[in-house]
């Protein structure tokens, strides 16, 4: 989609005007223990904060058939990262931006779910995904343990790129987590709206019962990207086939 194509370059854009950031490449094993699914992190037990209701907090995921737009395994840090920042409660922007291949009218929303899906399989003692309170909004924990033992998002992201890679339709990914300030959170929640307007077009689309486009608020965006265009002409000829 020519849309999000587009959003990785202003998300690129974004980055270099934060130089000097934090760039790593990861590789090799994960050495985190798992929390053998039990990863509960309670007030007392905090040590960090990302990204409460009470402040401003972005999760999104953005594709890409163009494999040389993701700098392929690398995670961007902009602002304190976790060791910095003990007993701090942090406004949060997380960004995976993926090389996909195969994706089409018929499989793009199943596969942009199953991705959604991969942040409740990462399973890292002492990080806790605690609510998903919004549409692209996360809120998580990382417990003292964690805290000492060394967590950071370079574990986070390497966790998450793991996962990711698990997929046989993705060939490259790249994580950049926000930390610096609300302002820097809402730019980026800005640069990536039409990502969230993609998704719910697509939403409705497959969720409700009536393809008519007279009225609905995503019509501008479909008229906008040809693939959603091609995605209702699937969903209407299908729903012609139940019929």
């Amino acid at each position: 989609m020519e849309v999000l194509e587009k959003i990785i370059d202003d998300i690129h854009d974004f980055l270099q005007k934060k130089l000097p950031y934090k760039l790593s490449m990861v590789s090799g094993d994960l050495i985190w223990p798992s929390g053998e699914k039990r990863n509960i992190v309670l007030n007392d037990d905090m040590a960090v904060e990302l990204g409460n209701p009470n402040m401003d907090s972005l999760s999104c995921i953005v594709w890409s058939e163009h494999a040389n737009k993701i700098r392929s395994s690398h995670v961007s840090v902009v602002g304190p990262d976790i060791p910095e920042s003990f007993g701090k409660s942090l406004p949060f922007g997380k960004i995976v931006l993926v090389a996909v291949k195969g994706f089409n009218e018929e499989n793009t929303y199943d596969r942009y779910r199953d991705m959604e899906m991969i942040r409740y399989s990462i399973d890292l003692k002492g990080y806790m995904v605690r609510a998903v309170s919004q549409y692209q909004q996360e809120w998580s924990r990382i417990s003292k343990e964690a805290f000492h033992k060394g967590f950071s998002f370079e574990i986070l992201g390497k966790a998450l790129i793991k996962e990711f890679l698990k997929r046989d339709y993705i060939s490259a990914v790249e994580v950049i987590f926000v930390t610096s300030c609300s302002e820097d959170v809402k730019a980026l929640k800005a640069i990536t709206s039409d990502v969230r307007k993609v998704i719910q077009a697509m939403d409705k689309m497959v969720n409700e019962l009536t393809l008519d486009c007279n009225g609905c608020d995503y019509r501008e965006v479909c008229d906008e990207v040809v693939e959603l265009k091609k995605m209702k002409i699937i969903l209407v000829k299908k729903s012609k086939e139940v019929i």
